[in-house]
């Protein structure tokens, strides 16, 4: 193994990762909304391999998406959207705050906490889909700020594609008043709870539902880390990193 990294980072390069590609997908399986498949391709140093993953059945076509004005990049095809919600009120001084879902997952046996998230439909944008996510989920209303590129959760495993939408809410707005915290929808089999939490608390609070037995989803406690750095850590890091160079 140590002979391999110093031959990639001293020797001559065997490997271009510019030449690996898919040749060809195999379905070995298939469910309603998932599908097992066998993947052949071309590996960065020239060899025809094999790899098994999962891809969802409701990938939405690449033809023409339904596009409003609240959608920033409606040409992006993705399986799913998870929303970022950036939660604030004119009326108060308050810091912004996010919105966060707690439900059980039977894939992994337990409540996870994760952002208001689900499946792009046939012909929605992913500003459309996020924006009926959130309001189904969590009942709020708001306005798309962006739209990320296509993310993936777990490219080792599976195909599903993610982009995040970051969605403003005005706490001021009627309709977003006196909403419940928990969410029922039996005809869809999901009940939700959901929690607002401080931005700058968001990273210790995820610690302490996991330390309560939820299980946290990457994306969000990626988000969280990140906003911990940018707003409590970050400057200090710089500050000391300066002075010692």
């Amino acid at each position: 193994r140590s002979d391999s990294v110093v031959a990639c980072t001293g020797g001559a390069m065997k490997g271009d990762l510019n030449s690996a590609r898919l040749e060809s997908v195999e379905t070995v399986a298939s469910t309603s909304f998932l599908r097992l498949e066998q993947v052949t391709y071309i590996s960065p140093f020239g060899s025809s391999r094999k790899w098994d993953r999962v891809a969802r059945t409701t990938t939405p076509s690449s033809e023409s998406k339904e596009s409003t004005n609240e959608d920033l990049q409606s040409s992006i095809d993705c399986d799913a959207v998870a929303v970022f919600c950036v939660m604030d009120s004119r009326s108060s001084s308050n810091e912004p705050e996010t919105i966060i879902v707690k439900q059980f997952r039977p894939a992994v046996g337990k409540l996870t906490v994760e952002l208001p998230a689900g499946l792009v439909d046939e012909g929605e944008s992913p500003g459309a889909a996020a924006l009926r996510e959130l309001k189904e989920e969590t009942g709020l209303v708001g306005r798309v700020l962006g739209v990320s590129p296509l993310t993936f959760t777990s490219p080792g495993l599976s195909s599903e594609s993610v982009s995040i939408v970051i969605v403003r809410v005005d706490l001021d707005a009627e309709q977003n008043t006196n909403l419940p915290t928990l969410v029922e929808r039996e005809d869809e089999n999901e009940c939700i709870e959901t929690e607002r939490i401080p931005m700058s608390k968001l990273l210790r609070r995820l610690d302490d539902l996991s330390e309560e037995g939820y299980g946290i989803f990457t994306g969000l406690y990626s988000l969280a880390f990140g906003l911990s750095l940018g707003w409590t850590q970050l400057p200090g890091m710089l500050e000391s990193e300066s002075k010692g160079a």
